[in-house]
């Protein structure tokens, strides 16, 4: 039995991907073979190095927001990527897909549609993008984390599920992480993020504020690769004792989920796959959603904020009312921080992955319940 799971162009695809995948193998040992298809890009052939996984890369490009005169060279990517799945699935027909939405996930489906192979599409969004939007009414199942998304989706049963996590956030060490930045157990620690390619307002806003908050915080930043060389030179010009207290990283691949779980506060982008790992470990965060897409971080952040679940600033809000303010402002407010971790904790779903695999899995005709 082959099963295809496609995840890929973002980290926030490609992780939740793996995640699924893992338990699969675990539900079906070695009866399953699994492909993960993913796109072309170094992020991808990165995040699946280490994956004992087949993988496939296809080279679509995302179409929406592009310059006009971008298109006809990403919709001939497009055709190519058809063309790839459509021999690959005509030679070696999988039992079922599993695709985690975005723009890699639009050939796949179409295929599987076209070759009528059962399929579920899952999506951690309170907004769902535009590929989600469009390609699950070809898909056997769709799943989402939001029960405002529900009625977003069309011509195809709807399940809540929530959005996966790696298994490393299942039992974090918090201990270890601090251990790992020298961060004092009676020490505030502030993480800031902006997902796995780094988000460049972010970075400014705590560089502007970054003399201000480190003497009350430790700070772990994770910049992506854009800003890194800039905010190493910003840093070594700290003074010795508050250099000592901000740890700068480009990438962090192991041991994210203990970080975030040893933290006070995240300041993080809005991503379906940032917002389930929070609230996997049960951390309060300041969401800063992304201004692209169509809106679909906003909705997130809002839907969490109504909920208690993290405190929401917009982009706009950086430059008057200072990052480094709002997070102070919460460090001298434990009971509220601990308030907004809780509310975070119980819209956790850490079985969601098991659960998507299991959809998965009764698709392709081998019943399988996820141990919750």
């Amino acid at each position: 039995m082959r099963l295809v799971l496609v995840g890929g162009g973002t980290a926030g695809h490609i992780f939740p991907t793996i995640a699924v995948a893992q338990q699969v193998a675990e539900m079906t040992g070695s009866a399953a073979k699994l492909t993960a298809v993913c796109g072309s890009r170094d992020l991808d052939r990165l995040l699946y190095r280490d994956v004992d996984l087949e993988v496939l890369p296809l080279p679509a490009r995302g179409l929406v927001g592009v310059d006009w005169w971008r298109l006809p060279w990403r919709a001939w990517l497009l055709i190519q990527s058809l063309c790839t799945i459509w021999r690959d699935f005509s030679r070696r027909r999988p039992a079922a897909v599993i695709a985690s939405g975005g723009y890699v996930s639009a050939p796949v489906l179409l295929v599987s549609c076209l070759q009528r192979i059962p399929s579920v599409i899952f999506s951690g969004d309170a907004a769902l993008g535009w590929a989600t939007r469009i390609m699950a009414p070809l898909t056997s199942v769709a799943t989402i984390a939001f029960e405002e998304a529900r009625n977003q989706i069309w011509g195809t049963p709807v399940e809540l599920a929530g959005y996966p996590v790696r298994t490393s956030f299942a039992a974090p060490d918090a201990a270890s992480a601090r251990a790992k930045f020298g961060v004092p157990d009676h020490e505030p620690l502030v993480v800031v993020m902006g997902g796995s390619q780094g988000a460049h307002v972010i970075n400014q806003a705590l560089r502007a504020d970054l003399a201000r908050l480190l003497p009350k915080a430790h700070v772990v930043h994770v910049s992506g690769q854009r800003d890194y060389r800039s905010l190493t030179t910003d840093r070594d010009r700290l003074p010795v004792l508050l250099r000592q207290r901000y740890h700068l990283h480009a990438f962090i691949e192991h041991g994210f989920a203990d970080l975030l779980a040893a933290a006070e506060v995240v300041v993080s982008r809005a991503g379906a796959t940032s917002v389930a790992e929070l609230s996997a470990v049960g951390t309060a965060a300041v969401l800063i959603p992304g201004t692209f897409g169509a809106g679909h971080q906003t909705a997130t952040a809002r839907a969490m904020a109504a909920a208690g679940a993290a405190m929401m600033l917009h982009e706009k809000e950086l430059p008057s009312r200072g990052l480094a303010s709002a997070l102070l402002d919460l460090l001298d407010e434990p009971e509220r921080l601990r308030s907004i971790a809780a509310a975070s904790l119980s819209r956790g779903q850490p079985d969601a992955a098991a659960r998507i695999a299991a959809i998965g899995l009764r698709l392709a005709g081998h019943p399988t319940t996820p141990d919750a």
